[in-house]
């Protein structure tokens, strides 16, 4: 068993948040469903985000936990084009997933991927605007200092 599959295990074992650490690609959770498993859905819908992750007996699937830390994934469409390396929890007998780091793969090599601030040089994980200027931000990706994979 992978490491964080078997933290994922103990940590449902213990009713405490299990921690998490693993790469994939942001998915409609619908949508796969529907693909997959021919679930019934609407031309039209919601988006259900999730986080698919390849594993020797296929694939599984996390729905992600929208918060501060998290937003840039549901709002900013760069993040689809990417395999990702999704760092924070899974809750106890769920499949639910609270981000607290993310980072992506482009040409095989792990990026940081944070909004950067010119004006007041503030570097942070919410794509809207600046929390102290209210100014525009821009997305900027620089080679992370670990390359686990």
């Amino acid at each position: 068993m992978r490491g964080a599959g078997l933290l994922l295990v103990l940590g449902l074992l213990q009713d405490k948040p299990a921690l998490f650490e693993e790469r994939g690609k942001l998915v409609c959770l619908i949508e796969e469903m529907k693909e997959k498993y021919q679930a019934q859905a609407g031309p039209v819908h919601e988006h259900l985000a999730g986080f698919r992750v390849e594993g020797g007996s296929g694939a599984r699937y996390l729905t992600l936990y929208r918060n501060a830390l998290s937003e840039a994934l549901f709002v900013d469409k760069r993040f689809k084009e990417h395999e990702l390396r999704l760092t924070g929890r899974v809750f106890p007998a769920t499949s639910l997933l609270e981000v607290s780091r993310f980072q992506w793969y482009r040409d095989g090599k792990l990026f940081d991927v944070s909004y950067w601030c010119e004006v007041c040089a503030i570097r942070g994980v919410d794509p809207g605007p600046c929390f102290c200027c209210q100014g525009k931000v821009e997305l900027r990706e620089s080679p992370a200092a670990e390359t686990k994979q």
